[in-house]
């Protein structure tokens, strides 16, 4: 195996381990950015949300008081639970990736059932979470943030305390066997906001290609010095040691280079032939 061989596997092994780690450090800094930007998404999703619940109970509901007869009739669009589950609709339809989600427990409106992840969320909100907020990676490899929904009149169709403390009209559009008898400031559900990861960024390949160039071209950088600073002086060297060992004559003396560790090599050859030209001079005389 040559010296050029050696040195070369040598500087590829360092190069592909290099490679390597750097793959993993880009992939985990841009997966981190990725997780960051889905939640920052997440959080306006749910701040939108929250908004248009405000929105419909102070600007809306009190457009349609007079319309309910007293309550007698349940109107969907003065119900701040439906705005948003309206809104939230048509953003899955105008924005794929997003979705956003009230869900309840114990729900009489099917629109309102969580799913078995989405229940999973709502029971650790009110255990391990004792109702913080928190982020989770759904099952599809999304980010969710879930928010709690606590107890509060209209919070969603059937959140009142008792039957008895329900307008006639919400008892009429969802009857009274299921989603009563809330406690104040209980933890009923949770708003969900799911926000799809980006792609993967091009800021990773281009990074990675562009290191991989500069390594590319360190390489034959090296090979080039390696070549002209190293093997070519030693080439020389043991082309003239092989022809003086043949007993050729006139050939000519290494060039010494002034510094460097190959001047102390050519040096000491250029002694030893001398060295045995003379021996030989003196026996053939």
């Amino acid at each position: 195996m040559t010296l050029r061989l050696k040195v070369n596997i040598a500087f590829a092994a360092v190069a592909a381990a290099g490679l390597v780690l750097l793959w993993f450090v880009l992939g985990y800094s841009l997966s981190g950015d990725r997780i960051t930007e889905a939640t920052r998404e997440a959080r306006i999703l749910t701040a939108q949300a929250d908004a248009i619940a405000q929105y419909t109970d102070k600007e809306v509901a009190p457009l349609l008081s007079g319309a309910d007869r007293g309550g007698a009739l349940f109107l969907p669009p003065a119900a701040s639970f439906y705005a948003v589950e309206a809104n939230a609709k048509l953003l899955e339809k105008l924005a794929p990736g997003v979705r956003l989600r009230r869900v309840v427990l114990d729900p009489t409106n099917a629109d309102d059932t969580p799913d078995e992840w989405e229940r999973d969320a709502i029971s650790e909100l009110r255990g391990p979470r004792d109702g913080q907020q928190f982020t989770e990676v759904t099952p599809d490899g999304s980010i969710a943030l879930v928010t709690p929904l606590r107890m509060r009149p209209g919070v969603c169709a059937t959140c009142y305390s008792s039957l008895d403390a329900a307008p006639a009209g919400v008892r009429d559009a969802f009857g009274g066997a299921r989603g009563f008898n809330r406690q104040t400031g209980e933890i009923v559900g949770a708003t969900i906001a799911t926000v799809s990861l980006p792609p993967t960024s091009s800021a990773f390949y281009w990074t990675f290609g562009a290191v991989a160039c500069i390594i590319l071209a360190l390489w034959a950088a090296a090979n080039v010095v390696l070549e002209v600073l190293v093997l070519r002086p030693i080439a020389r060297v043991s082309a003239i040691a092989e022809s003086v060992s043949l007993g050729r004559a006139g050939v000519v003396e290494f060039d010494v280079p002034k510094t460097g560790e190959l001047s102390i090599l050519t040096a000491s050859f250029n002694r030893l032939r001398r060295s045995m030209e003379s021996a030989m001079a003196l026996l053939e005389s």
